[in-house]
């Protein structure tokens, strides 16, 4: 328990697994951005200057989908590595209250 909160290592772990997969299908998506199909030119004549800003913000998405990327990578590294703390945590603390069991002959 920790601050009045039970603490679920599995959950967490689920959960950094998760977020570790959502990281592998967003670099899927963003191998896709490197470029739009169309180009200003595809949008003809009138709207040409509309083809032209969808092109750029196009090609400004990729920047944004590497640092959400970035940012879920860390948030399941972190999570995992804090899953991984509390499960030694309580292996060490349980470890002692056995030690002490024994120690004391185990009577109670």
């Amino acid at each position: 328990m920790a601050g009045g909160m039970e603490v679920d290592p599995a959950a967490i772990q689920a959960f950094a697994a998760y977020l570790a997969d959502a990281r592998s299908q967003l670099e899927q998506v963003r191998a896709r951005f490197d470029a739009p199909n169309a180009t200003a030119e595809h949008f003809g004549r009138h709207w040409k200057s509309q083809g032209e800003e969808y092109v750029q913000s196009w090609g400004m998405l990729a920047p944004d989908l590497a640092n959400l990327s970035a940012v879920l990578e860390q948030v399941a590294t972190q999570l995992g590595a804090g899953a991984e703390l509390n499960i030694a945590g309580e292996t060490t603390a349980v470890g002692e209250f056995t030690a002490i069991e024994t120690s004391s002959g185990g009577e109670n």
